[in-house]
């Protein structure tokens, strides 16, 4: 049975989504570069969004049934954030030198794929914190 449109709530998967359509996106942005800066930027950029959904794929392969098991699933969490805050920084740096080459519509699409992500991260962070409360010694963020 199908849900409307409308009432559809944010699936549980949500940051396994973002984070593959994220790197997408990048990859897709990141070739229409002028060739001479592959190795300056665009590799690293693209690097940091691979890195982004492998840590979210190894974070929601981590079938959760002790401390130490989520306090791993808690680490991939993390490197996934710093990996998007990296990237957000890169793209920074990307914007000055490509400004008048590439449409504004881009760097709002790709800012809102990197923040909805990161979100969804954090989401996921409490989210697992709330579950295991009375299993887990780690703080909320």
């Amino acid at each position: 049975m199908s849900v409307l449109k409308s009432k559809r709530g944010e699936s549980s998967a949500q940051f396994l989504d973002t984070a593959r359509e994220s790197e997408i996106y990048t990859l897709r942005q990141c070739v229409k570069f002028p060739k001479r800066y592959t190795f300056f930027i665009t590799n690293h950029i693209v690097s940091l969004a691979v890195e982004t959904y492998s840590h979210v794929k190894a974070a929601n392969s981590i079938f959760v049934t002790n401390e130490i098991e989520l306090q791993l699933r808690r680490n991939h969490l993390i490197e996934a954030n710093c990996n998007l805050q990296c990237l957000i920084s890169q793209l920074d740096i990307t914007k000055e030198l490509f400004a008048q080459e590439i449409d504004s519509k881009v760097w709002i699409k790709w800012c809102e794929l990197i923040h909805t992500e990161a979100k969804l991260i954090s989401a996921l962070k409490r989210s697992d914190v709330n579950r295991f409360k009375g299993k887990s010694s780690l703080d909320d963020d």
